[in-house]
């Protein structure tokens, strides 16, 4: 498809402003949507486990919301996702990945940016067992990927029931993104994810010390980089930091989704490498729809301080609902600006 034009505009003039705008999302959140959940442990074929938060309306038709990196089922955008979900009838599942629940997993792997067999296995349990007959998939950056990657990954083997995905923020291109994240605009967030990342790391180390034997972090040091070299790649049977970067990226699979997908990212997403704005993958895929704001930070697209309805649980919802919005997104998309814009 080509690029859809979009309509997302801060009321605001702050919001504006790519950091201002993600760290507002992700921390200050005015208003906290609330949810109750029930939590449900999945046991998994490898003796680890995943723990799924649930929050039903008695429906048939679920929503799988996929947070960020260190982010689980309680994220405030997860959150906003599944209540807006829930307001509109729906079932809502938050995924919280292997290590994120708040209890250790019990290998030495984890989750990370490729990790989609753990979504493939959390939606057949979900069909399986509550025999749900339309779910989507909402992923955030991290679970941007892991959504892409798992539609692509399965392509004509995807279950039926699964009808969209909508991918927010998402690094397509791992390599180039962890570069991107280097630079100096982004060293704020790196140390935040620094924080978590090295404490789950040496815990993980006291456990497996050969294997992790390279890995020497600590609260807020190194960056992604060294971080995937030493910790994510060994952990997760990468051979190399290479392998792990080129296996993980969902960008390879985009022209083989096979389902109506709404990938949205910000243009001054500070986070995200020009590859992740797949422009050419959207012209030539008729299922892929490309949605480029100009602004809207990260995970973020705040409109202003006050609202309780943020713009992109709005837009996933819209776009989710009907075939009849896909065919309005068609209709402007053929009278939209179509040349690349200049990311």
């Amino acid at each position: 498809m080509p690029i859809i034009q979009s309509h997302f505009q801060p009321k605001k003039w702050l919001f504006r402003n790519t950091h201002i705008s993600t760290i507002y999302a992700s921390l200050i959140r005015r208003w906290i949507p609330q949810v109750v959940f029930q939590r449900e442990r999945l046991e998994l074929a490898d003796g680890d486990f995943l723990d799924l938060d649930w929050s039903k309306k008695g429906s048939k038709k679920l929503v799988i919301v996929l947070a960020g990196l260190e982010g689980k089922s309680r994220s405030m955008y997860a959150r906003a996702a599944i209540k807006h979900f829930n307001d509109q009838g729906w079932d809502a599942l938050g995924l919280n990945y292997r290590g994120c629940s708040g209890a250790p997993n019990r290998l030495l792997r984890g989750y990370h940016m490729g990790a989609s067999e753990d979504v493939k296995v959390t939606v057949e349990h979900a069909i399986d067992k509550y025999d749900y007959e339309e779910i989507v998939l909402i992923g955030f950056s991290l679970g941007g990927n892991l959504a892409l990657k798992y539609a692509g990954e399965e392509s004509h083997l995807l279950p039926k029931q699964i009808k969209s995905i909508v991918s927010f923020s998402s690094p397509m291109d791992l390599q180039a993104s962890e570069e991107r994240m280097n630079c100096w605009y982004n060293w704020h967030y790196v140390k935040w994810f620094m924080l978590t990342l090295n404490w789950k790391a040496n815990r993980k180390k006291r456990q497996y010390k050969e294997a992790l034997k390279s890995y020497k972090g600590f609260f807020m040091s190194g960056n992604f980089i060294y971080f995937d070299t030493h910790f994510t790649a060994p952990a997760n049977g990468f051979a190399s930091v290479e392998a792990y970067w080129t296996e993980s990226s969902c960008r390879p699979h985009l022209e083989n989704i096979t389902i109506p997908t709404l990938i949205i990212a910000a243009k001054n997403d500070s986070f995200l490498s020009e590859d992740c704005y797949p422009i050419q993958a959207a012209q030539s895929n008729p299922n892929l729809y490309l949605e480029i704001p100009e602004t809207g930070g990260h995970c973020a697209f705040i409109r202003s301080f006050n609202e309780k309805v943020w713009w992109m649980e709005e837009r996933a919802f819209e776009f989710v609902q009907t075939n009849d919005y896909q065919k309005k997104i068609q209709s402007e998309s053929s009278n939209s600006h179509t040349a690349p814009l200049g990311i």
